[in-house]
């Protein structure tokens, strides 16, 4: 059986290497569900018609794929007709955005009937479109880390402020135990991909995610995650649009301090020279081109506030971006909810 990469491990970010080394704190992580809250910033405001019927729900502990069932019970529609922008985990207080195709027909949310199936109702519209994968821009989080040990968190506060952290793909793309590496290595034996939609895109985004992380993995280890190398894409923020150079510049350089731009790595395609032949296989069966993704990530509005041994942190990061690789920057992390989440 062939290895993905020889970086990360299949459990996610325990050894990938640290932006600026191991730091000397460690706090107690996701020991109540209250302790992690994720609010989607949906970026867009509903335009009050059309076929689609917005919600913007409050889940406690149950991850997206749940809830689109339960939402497809309860409005007597088939799960694909329940879209969604971003999946979130179980192990939290979420509030995310959901629509529900209803061509026809304009039913009123019954509150109750949500609240008794763990769903609490925020707000709702309807909409032209439905919504799509990354249709959202932003996702801001509420985070209490508990019984933290004495150390230098300022320092790295201030790093973290200014130069960002490492975007790797968080543990949550990898399955709890890694298990969606398993299961990627299962169908790459196989020579074929899956004929489920989800569970195709589950093992192609696994694939390409490992692949991405060990690459970034590299290049932190080196200490030139941030310095430009020639034939690095220079997106822009907030965006997936993005430019190469020849050579780089002053105000390039400029740019890059005041986050206007991030230097890129590739999630690869099927001709992409580091993946081997029989990952190849499966991405040239999906026809997958390689796409941009920063290698550095900047937590926006990062603040900080002590309450005893306790520490809050809020921020906001851009869609698709994870906590996670914020927070193992800061603080060594104790997970205490027997899961691993976004």
């Amino acid at each position: 059986m062939s290895v993905l990469h020889a970086g990360l491990p299949a459990q996610g970010l325990d050894s990938a290497p640290y932006a600026y080394g191991a730091p000397d704190m460690q706090g107690d992580f996701k020991t109540l569900p209250e302790d992690f809250v994720v609010e989607e910033v949906l970026g867009f405001e509903p335009s009050g018609a059309g076929e689609h019927l917005f919600l913007q729900l409050q889940t406690d502990d149950q991850n997206t794929r749940y809830t689109v069932k339960c939402l497809a019970r309860l409005f007597s529609v088939r799960p694909r007709q329940v879209s969604y922008s971003g999946l979130k985990d179980r192990r939290g207080l979420t509030s995310q955005w959901f629509s529900i195709h209803l061509p026809g027909v304009n039913p009123e949310p019954d509150a109750e009937r949500l609240s008794a199936e763990g769903m609490t109702l925020l707000q709702h519209a309807r909409h032209h479109r439905k919504l799509r994968i990354g249709t959202h821009k932003a996702n801001g989080f509420h985070i209490r880390l508990r019984n933290l040990t004495p150390g230098n968190l300022e320092q790295r506060v201030q790093l973290v402020r200014e130069q960002g952290v490492p975007n790797y793909f968080g543990a949550q793309r990898f399955g709890h135990g890694g298990g969606n590496v398993t299961e990627a290595l299962h169908w790459a034996q196989a020579g074929e991909l899956p004929q489920e939609r989800a569970l195709r895109s589950r093992v192609l985004s696994t694939l390409r995610s490992w692949y991405f992380n060990g690459s970034l993995g590299q290049r932190v280890a080196q200490g030139d995650w941030c310095r430009w190398t020639a034939g690095d894409p220079i997106m822009l923020d907030g965006s997936q649009s993005y430019f190469v150079e020849e050579a780089w510049s002053e105000t390039l350089q400029q740019r890059f301090d005041r986050g206007d731009i991030h230097l890129g790595g590739w999630l690869p395609g099927a001709d992409s020279p580091a993946v081997s032949s029989s990952h190849a296989q499966l991405l040239k069966q999906a026809n997958i081109k390689p796409e941009p993704r920063p290698l550095r990530l900047l937590p926006r509005n990062l603040q900080l506030e002590s309450h005893g041994d306790d520490l809050m942190l809020r921020f906001e990061l851009p869609k698709g971006a994870y906590a996670t690789s914020v927070l193992r920057e800061l603080v060594q992390l104790n997970d205490r909810s027997g899961a691993q989440d976004k």
